[in-house]
């Protein structure tokens, strides 16, 4: 799989390349953002990024040992990915404040009812020991 994704590198030419570099670099710090304020689920993406990065640049140093002008420089606007990496941020703090609430309805609900039972067993065993004669003890 990876000679593949290497000659599939190796095809494109240097300003896609260059291009291609800075978007991967963009994600990659959009990624790193959202893993800062912890809403990133898939973490193993920053590791997939960085080797995508990684190949990139070795092919630009495949091409720039081969005499080609690799020294151009390309803007990449890294607003658009903090953007998109702030909007599903925010549903994945959604999802896991939905989740945490459901977590705590059932817990509530399981020491409430939990509590009620131990309360109803405490009241009948004074009532037994009020009502049985003196001296049993059951």
């Amino acid at each position: 799989m990876a000679n593949k994704l290497m000659d599939e590198t190796r095809a494109l030419s240097t300003s896609e390349l260059l291009e291609k570099n800075e978007a991967k670099k963009a994600e990659l710090f959009a990624l790193k953002f959202q893993a800062a304020v912890g809403s990133l689920e898939q973490t193993h993406q920053i590791k997939i990024i960085k080797k995508e990065i990684a190949r990139i640049q070795l092919v630009l140093s495949e091409k720039a040992k081969a005499g080609e002008n690799v020294n151009t420089k390309v803007k990449t606007d890294y607003s658009k990915a903090v953007q998109e990496a702030e909007k599903s941020g925010k549903e994945v703090r959604a999802k896991q404040r939905k989740m945490i609430e459901e977590l705590q309805a059932q817990y509530e609900g399981g020491v409430n009812g939990e509590e009620d039972a131990i309360a109803a067993a405490m009241n009948s065993a004074e009532e037994e020991q009020i009502n049985s004669p003196e001296g049993e003890t059951k």
